[in-house]
């Protein structure tokens, strides 16, 4: 074989070698010179991974549930109350904010009950209910009536006392005691017309000795 013919090898290996040395000599000059292009691609990769990684799939559902409310919940807030005024022989005469549902007696033992000084003769109807805006008076001993000419109260009156008010009859004292019963007591006097039908002139007399307090 001819030394031309064998000296060609190692000049194209060292051809080869020079032109991997450049190359990589370049390649490794254009990462120096764009580092920190790579480092930010490679941060908003890392951060996007996470994001995803960490994302609650459950969110949206968990803003939209409707928030659960018990049955006592919805009872105390369909509970209606009123405001009465309590004053007189009970212990804490004042307003008390009390259930609508509620009964006279229970307005008073809210104001702490009656006090050794109550008439127990003249005590207002403890089964009437309470009404809003309506007062509850408790008379002293002594105070009840304001001499001859007093007028009853037709929400406390027994039917004893009913019958001998001037133009009362037996029917007539039932059917307002049936009254009280079932509506709690009459608001006003006037009720005796415009809820019982009674007529002016039985009225006008019926008016001259009751009353409501």
């Amino acid at each position: 074989m001819s030394v031309p013919g064998r000296l060609a090898e190692p000049l194209a290996l060292g051809n080869y070698t020079n032109a991997w040395q450049r190359f990589r000599r370049a390649g490794l000059g254009w990462l120096y010179r764009h580092d920190w292009h790579l480092a930010g691609v490679l941060a908003l990769a890392i951060l996007a991974t996470a994001a995803y990684a960490l994302w609650p799939r459950g969110a949206a559902s968990a803003v939209l549930a409707p928030a659960a409310i018990s049955a006592a919940d919805v009872e105390a807030a369909q509970e209606k109350t009123v405001i009465v005024y309590v004053n007189g022989a009970v212990q804490r005469p004042g307003l008390y904010n009390v259930g609508a549902t509620l009964r006279v007696s229970d307005a008073i033992v809210a104001a702490g009950g009656l006090t050794e000084e109550a008439d127990p003769a003249c005590l207002p109807n403890l089964a009437a209910h309470v009404k809003d805006a309506k007062q509850i008076a408790v008379p002293l001993l002594g105070h009840c009536a304001r001499g001859k000419k007093a007028k009853l109260d037709i929400n406390t009156a027994t039917r004893e006392q009913l019958l001998h008010v001037p133009g009362m009859d037996a029917s007539l004292a039932d059917a307002i005691i049936k009254y009280r019963v079932e509506y709690g007591g009459f608001l006003a006097l006037t009720e005796l017309k415009s809820a019982m039908g009674l007529d002016a002139n039985t009225y006008k007399q019926l008016a001259k000795s009751l009353i409501v307090n």
